[in-house]
């Protein structure tokens, strides 16, 4: 009798986990969606958003990572700015954006743009990776012109990672990719090389944990009027704010200059180009806009870099081996109180489950936020939201199915 109960066990969790690998290949179930995000209505957050942006504690802002709005200037101007920025001795400057070919129009912008480049000591450039997911030696890397580039002490790639096919879709940015090899050649993350000029132990001390992909610690965004929680957390110098020279030195000497695209002015709440949702977005169910710019992206990671502070992650075979544990250990309870005390079998199942779906969803919030680390529970809790219902099939369908008694028993009709 011992021995058929945990073999009931045994097969009840299988046949459990075999339910939610047919619901997860049929995509009008897609049962793992239901958790991790919750649903299509919460497609788009996850539950250790909340922590981001709701319970944290404000962060102190980072004066190390100054940012200066490209807005929508030309490429003159740009250079102007570069070499103003330049004089006051920054650690380095890096430009997240491309300069892909001259302009034939206008070879006085080019040629001051060539003048603000060559100005500055310390130049990282962006470059783009532009990967072939069928064929990796297939991937290549796109820089802007070559005469532009050559002025470069460093370049780096700046992709980030979204679910978005199109720039017109929810760009949800969370994690990001270090490095990355091309084609033999190593390429290293825009953040983590601005990040080295700074601190090369610290992004050195980054580099060696070796993750394919690392969580973003995010602490802060520019000036955003309320859209996330912690606003005004980093630096950033507008247009009039470069030309006017209207900042006095200590804010740049010495310091990580990111020169980006903040919007047409400091502020502007209707510029949506390169532009996330992030986990800091106050309107953390159903986002309606999103909240931080692509160089502010950069820079969070940066400070993430420079404080050591990083989120470590478990991994997807982790995950389940915890799912299995837990299910097991359920499919064993429930087995017992279906054969003890059957009739309370619904009630007391359920119970169960919205204890542990509570239990499991608080503990997820509270170690990341005391111990930054994810844990991923989407498995786990779509096992424990299953195990009461699909216990009762296994015993009343699949077990008795395998049996000549039951399968009697279905077609045996009492007389009244």
């Amino acid at each position: 009798m011992f021995k058929k109960f945990w073999l009931d066990v045994i097969f009840g969790t299988i046949f459990i986990f075999g339910l939610m690998g047919l619901f997860n290949s049929v995509t009008a179930f897609k049962i793992f969606d239901v958790f991790d995000p919750i649903g299509n209505a919460f497609g788009d957050m996850e539950l250790t958003d909340i922590v981001f942006s709701q319970l944290r504690d404000d962060p102190v802002a980072d004066d190390r990572v100054i940012l200066v709005n490209l807005s929508n200037l030309s490429r003159g101007e740009i250079g102007m700015m570069l070499q103003i920025i330049a004089k006051y001795n920054p650690a380095c400057i890096g430009i997240d954006s491309f300069f892909y070919d001259p302009h034939e129009d206008d070879p006085e912008g080019d040629m001051m743009l060539m003048s603000g480049l060559e100005s500055v000591g310390n130049l990282v450039l962006a470059e783009k990776l532009l990967l072939d997911d069928e064929d990796p030696t297939k991937d290549t890397v796109a820089y802007s012109w070559d005469v532009f580039n050559s002025f470069a002490e460093h370049n780096a790639f700046v992709n980030l990672i979204t679910d978005a096919d199109t720039q017109e879709e929810l760009k949800m940015c969370r994690t990001f990719i270090p490095q990355q090899e091309i084609n033999g050649v190593n390429h290293v993350a825009f953040a983590v090389k601005m990040a080295e000029q700074y601190d090369s132990l610290a992004a050195a001390e980054f580099l060696n944990r070796n993750n394919l992909e690392e969580i973003i610690n995010y602490r802060g965004n520019v000036l955003d009027y309320g859209a996330t929680k912690f606003g005004n957390k980093y630096y950033a110098l507008d247009v009039a704010d470069v030309f006017e020279e209207n900042f006095t030195p200590d804010i740049i000497e010495g310091k990580v200059v990111m020169f980006c695209y903040l919007g047409r002015y400091l502020g502007d709440r209707e510029s949506f180009e390169d532009k996330f949702y992030t986990p800091l977005n106050e309107i953390y169910i159903g986002r309606a806009f999103p909240d931080m710019y692509g160089g502010v992206v950069h820079a969070n990671i940066i400070s993430m870099i420079l404080n050591r502070d990083y989120i470590d992650d478990m991994s997807d075979g982790a995950g389940y081996i915890f799912a299995i544990i837990l299910c097991f250990l359920n499919v064993a309870l429930f087995s017992l109180i279906y054969r003890k005390i059957p009739k309370w079998y619904d009630g007391i199942t359920k119970l169960f489950q919205l204890m542990e779906i509570g239990v499991l969803t608080y503990g997820v919030i509270w170690v990341l936020e005391i111990y930054s680390f994810k844990a991923e529970i989407a498995i786990a809790l779509a096992a424990v939201a299953l195990a009461g219902d699909s216990l009762e099939v296994y015993y009343g369908v699949v077990k008795n199915s395998f049996t000549k008694e039951g399968r009697k028993s279905l077609f045996k009709v009492d007389k009244l």
